[in-house]
C-alpha cells in the first residue's frame, strides 16, 4: 500500500513539473505576440479617442506614469500625451472606476487641452452581460455621451446620471455601472485640469523617446 502511494505521488509530482514546464514554454513562445497585440489594441484605442489630425506625435511613445486617488486608487496609471509642433493638445489617461456593480472597471479617458472630453473607452470590466456591459462601445453608443463635455466642477450636480439629476443617461435596470463610469471620468477630468502643466513638462516614461533622453 505504501509503495503504491509513493508511486502515485511520484507520478503526480512528475505531472506537475511537466505542466509547469509546458506553461512556462508556452508563455515564452507567446509573450512577444501578446505584447504586440496589446500594443495594437492600445494604438487603436488612442486613435479612436484622440483624432490623428490634431497631433503629430506618436502618443504611445510619449507617456507619464502617475498615481493619484482621483484616478481610482493607488494603482499606477498612464497618461499618454498628444502634441502638435511640440505644443500640448490632448492627453489620454487610464483610470479605474472602483465601485462598479461587479468590481473595478478599467477605462481610458482623453481630454483636449481646453478640458473638454475627446473620448472615453472601457478597457476591462466584469459587469453583468446585457445590463452593465452597455458601457462597451460594441454593445452601446452610451460611452460616446462624454464626447465634448466639460467638467466645470468636480461637485457639479450636472456631472451625474439622470437618476441623480445629472445629464448622463443610465441603463434600464442598471444604474450603478454608468454612475461609476460618470464619477470616474469626472475625477479623471479633475486630475487632468490640476496636473496638465506638470504632465506635459514631465520626463517621458515610455517608448523610444525615453531612450534618447
Amino acid at each position: 500500500m505504501k509503495i503504491a502511494i509513493e508511486k502515485n505521488a511520484r507520478i503526480l509530482a512528475a505531472f506537475a513539473i511537466a505542466c509547469t514546464l509546458v506553461v512556462g514554454i508556452t508563455f515564452e513562445l507567446t509573450k512577444d505576440r501578446i505584447a504586440q497585440q496589446e500594443q495594437k489594441e492600445l494604438l487603436s484605442t488612442l486613435h479612436a479617442i484622440v483624432p490623428d489630425d490634431i497631433h503629430d506625435n506618436d502618443m504611445s511613445q510619449r507617456c507619464v506614469l502617475v498615481t493619484d486617488e482621483l484616478l481610482g486608487g493607488s494603482e499606477q496609471q498612464t497618461a499618454y500625451l498628444a502634441t502638435q509642433n511640440e505644443q500640448p493638445v490632448a492627453a489620454a489617461i487610464t483610470a479605474i472606476a472602483p465601485n462598479g456593480y461587479s468590481g473595478k472597471i478599467y477605462l481610458i479617458a482623453a481630454f483636449n487641452i481646453d478640458g473638454s472630453v475627446s473620448g472615453v473607452r472601457v478597457l476591462k470590466h466584469n459587469e453583468t452581460p446585457g445590463l452593465g456591459d452597455k458601457i462597451e462601445e460594441r454593445k452601446s453608443d452610451w460611452i460616446y455621451s462624454f464626447n465634448g463635455k466639460t467638467l466645470e466642477d468636480i461637485n457639479s450636480s450636472r456631472w451625474a446620471v439622470a437618476k441623480d439629476g445629472g445629464m448622463f443617461d443610465q441603463f434600464t435596470g442598471a444604474t450603478i455601472t454608468p454612475r461609476a463610469i460618470v464619477k470616474a471620468v469626472g475625477a479623471t477630468s479633475s486630475f487632468f485640469e490640476q496636473n496638465k502643466d506638470a504632465l506635459f513638462s514631465a520626463s517621458n516614461d515610455c517608448g523610444v523617446e525615453n531612450e534618447s533622453e
